[in-house]
């Protein structure tokens, strides 16, 4: 287990920071659909192209054979680029409120994977500020992720409650589970993901906490406070 204690730091100033992060995001998947997007359907084109011309000559099979792979590879790349750009878009963070961003969330991931997601709301949730959306929701997303890619999990479920000044989220799954202090001892790449969410809460003035046992599953457990609308 994992944990990370409320920090008494500027939480609005890091608030800011996590709202400039996220538009940086939007933009970045803006330039990367302009871009190598655009590239990629044009080249596409251009050898769709070709493929028609060399199958109507049977002398140049070789050369047709490698048209196709080549289309192959990168439909391939174009079909991932588009899905990791579906998964950063920013969804609407400033119109729409936490639980329905969660809960696109929650649909998204079950159309991808096929793996069941439970979503409860434990009691009336308040209005939260744009940060803590923003943070929950990449959390519950790299949970979500890591738990089907990594811990080969079933199924998912989510709890968001709010206690006191704080909201409360924790995301449970039936995967392979793992080690947590053995993963957390590896170099920041074999963990990014958990250290990501980490900094997140940190960020926040929150509490990160992560339990796994190998076999039994993983739960992730994140509170952070908000301030209060009335």
């Amino acid at each position: 287990m994992t944990s990370t204690q409320p920090d008494n730091g500027n939480t609005e100033a890091s608030g800011r920071f996590l709202e400039i992060a996220e538009r940086e995001v939007g933009r970045i998947i803006l330039d990367i659909h302009d871009g190598p997007v655009q590239n990629i359907f044009a080249a596409l084109s251009q050898l769709y192209v070709v493929q028609r011309r060399l199958a109507q000559q049977s002398a140049l099979n070789d050369e047709l054979l490698r048209i196709r792979r080549s289309i192959g590879l990168l439909e391939n790349a174009l079909n991932e680029i588009r899905n990791f750009m579906g998964a950063f878009r920013p969804p609407e963070f400033e119109r729409r409120d936490l639980v329905s961003i969660l809960e696109g969330l929650v649909i998204q991931h079950e159309e991808l994977t096929g793996n069941p997601v439970s979503l409860e709301i434990l009691g009336e949730l308040p209005t939260v500020p744009l940060p803590v959306k923003i943070s929950l929701y990449r959390i519950l997303q790299e949970a979500l992720s890591n738990a089907a890619r990594h811990g080969h999990a079933r199924h998912h479920s989510v709890t968001l409650s709010c206690d006191g000044r704080r909201i409360v989220m924790q995301v449970c799954d039936d995967g392979c589970g793992f080690d947590v202090a053995a993963v957390m001892q590896q170099p920041l790449a074999g963990h990014f993901g958990l250290e990501g969410m980490r900094e997140r809460v940190h960020l926040l003035g929150g509490s990160f906490s992560i339990e796994s046992t190998p076999g039994l599953g993983t739960r992730v457990r994140v509170d952070v406070p908000y301030a209060r609308n009335d």
